[in-house]
């Protein structure tokens, strides 16, 4: 989205930014820049304080380019496609971040049992899930809240599923799968080991864009889930390297 790739832009260039002053500076309202930011927050880019952010570190040129995070129907449209290739008594192993947390809101009355390392599903479950849900160990990141670290990884590695879901900060023909954060990386890279099936999902400003840390070649990754605001030259690439891509029709916020 156009006003998001503005509030990056902001970050970008003052490292320190507050609610009241962005609201006034893309005539929107406070609620709206809280949400952005924390969506941001759970990509692991910035950190969150009362009244505003800072930026955790400086981005690769492609990421800067474009927005970190697609709107909450994006997420869902996603989500909801994403769901279409699970099927009922799967393993699924669910990775850290927001698109994932929506791949679980349309999995969790199925009969699965789901293995994660994502807080935030915790909060999703509800009398309507029918899912078991075995949560992994771990340090926990308050940006990010995900678990991460040596307990988490040993964990996975006792773990075998049917398939995983994959979040990431960044996808792209030239360096595969990759995160702003190491230990997300290494959760990404053990739970496809661990998995039949490899599904990413992620926006289209995903698409196209390198962060610090490689999760993943795209020889490991089986299936893309992404939207139609996808760089065409980087879908074709990945559908020529054998990668299954679905692409999901949306419509912006503007």
């Amino acid at each position: 989205m156009a006003r998001r790739a503005r509030l990056l832009g902001a970050l970008q260039q003052s490292e320190i930014v507050r609610v009241p002053e962005l609201a006034d500076s893309l005539n929107v309202s406070e609620i709206t820049i809280r949400r952005d930011l924390d969506d941001l927050a759970a990509q692991g880019v910035i950190e969150r304080f009362h009244g505003g952010a800072r930026l955790l570190a400086r981005l690769e040129p492609a990421l800067q380019q474009k927005p970190l995070a697609g709107d909450d129907s994006r997420k869902k449209r996603i989500a909801v496609e994403a769901a279409r290739f699970v099927n009922p008594g799967d393993t699924v192993m669910l990775s850290g971040g927001t698109t994932t947390c929506a791949v679980f809101r349309e999995i969790a009355a199925m009969e699965v049992r789901i293995v994660t390392n994502n807080a935030m599903i915790i909060g999703e479950m509800n009398e309507r899930s029918r899912a078991e849900l075995f949560v992994l160990g771990g340090e926990y990141n308050r940006r990010t809240r995900a678990l991460n670290g040596d307990l988490t990884n040993l964990t996975l590695k006792e773990i075998h599923g049917a398939i995983c879901f994959l979040g990431t900060n960044a996808i792209s023909q030239k360096t595969g799968l990759t995160s702003t954060i190491y230990a997300a990386a290494v959760v990404n890279r053990l739970m496809a080991e661990q998995c039949e099936r490899r599904v990413v999902v992620a926006d289209a400003s995903k698409v196209g864009a390198t962060a610090n840390f490689r999760s993943l070649p795209l020889t490991q990754v089986q299936r893309l889930v992404t939207d139609s605001d996808a760089d065409p030259a980087e879908i074709a690439a990945f559908r020529g390297a054998g990668i299954e891509v679905t692409l999901c029709d949306v419509v912006d916020e503007r």
